[in-house]
């Protein structure tokens, strides 16, 4: 039993986790995560996606934020902001997103990897400020509502120099090449993590230790990627991808 209830309670915290079932429009740390039903013009300049959310992404929020309360799952499910359709939309080509928030927001390059969210979308409000990757700022919310909506310029391919061109800058395409025999299966994404290592992982709010004991293979909106079973310091376990861990500093 307790293992059923750690594995919904890091769900309903990291649903990043279960991304390779479904597609969802991040509400911040503390909050279920709504599907996503309907996307439209996904990597143009009118793309759109709206999102409601499901019993099950309320069943397990309630299992970590009120556990034991027989009524949290109903009280949740019947409040306004449960029923509501939440909506995100952006112009992939200007790097121009309005997220679930309403407000508009301004692509600001990337953020560097001194910290969680190395190498995600960097965005600046409409008062030229940068907005924090810390979960009170929301920062990282963004990115991934713009890794929905705008999934190719979100990550953009690397160039023949090993480098990637700036954000917001025509590519060139490379030059064609002959037809080659058929390639293998295309490698695994996110593979950062190996077993037996000691990591940070996402819980709640916070950031917890604790160690990989096993890499899976799942199948991610873009192909094949790598997600980790954890086992956490404070007993719990679950299944996480590479997005919600961090490297433990080295001693």
């Amino acid at each position: 039993m307790r293992t059923r209830l750690a594995l919904a309670a890091l769900a309903a915290l990291v649903p990043a986790a279960a991304a390779a079932q479904s597609e969802w429009l991040s509400l911040g740390s503390k909050h279920w995560s709504p599907t996503v039903t309907k996307k439209s013009g996904i990597g143009t300049e009118n793309a759109v996606a709206e999102a409601k959310v499901t019993r099950q992404a309320i069943e397990g929020w309630c299992a970590n934020w009120s556990p034991g309360d027989p009524n949290c799952v109903r009280s949740v499910l019947d409040s306004p902001e449960a029923k509501q359709t939440y909506r995100a939309s952006a112009n992939c080509i200007a790097g121009r997103i309005t997220p679930v928030d309403g407000n508009t927001y301004t692509l600001a390059g990337r953020w560097d990897n001194s910290d969680i969210g190395g190498g995600r979308s960097r965005w600046r409000d409409a008062s030229g400020r940068i907005v924090g990757r810390d979960n009170a700022s929301g920062g990282l919310g963004i990115s991934q509502q713009w890794e929905l909506l705008c999934p190719e310029t979100a990550k953009p391919p690397r160039s023949a120099s090993g480098t990637s061109p700036p954000v917001g800058q025509p590519r060139t395409a490379p030059p064609q090449s002959p037809p080659k025999p058929a390639s293998p299966a295309p490698a695994l994404t996110g593979a950062t993590f190996v077993v037996g290592e000691i990591v940070y992982a996402r819980y709640g709010p916070a950031w917890v230790r604790g160690r990989v004991t096993k890499v899976s293979r799942v199948s991610g909106a873009k192909g094949p990627e790598l997600a980790y079973n954890v086992t956490l310091d404070n007993g719990e376990k679950g299944l996480l991808p590479a997005t919600m861990m961090r490297k433990a500093p080295s001693r």
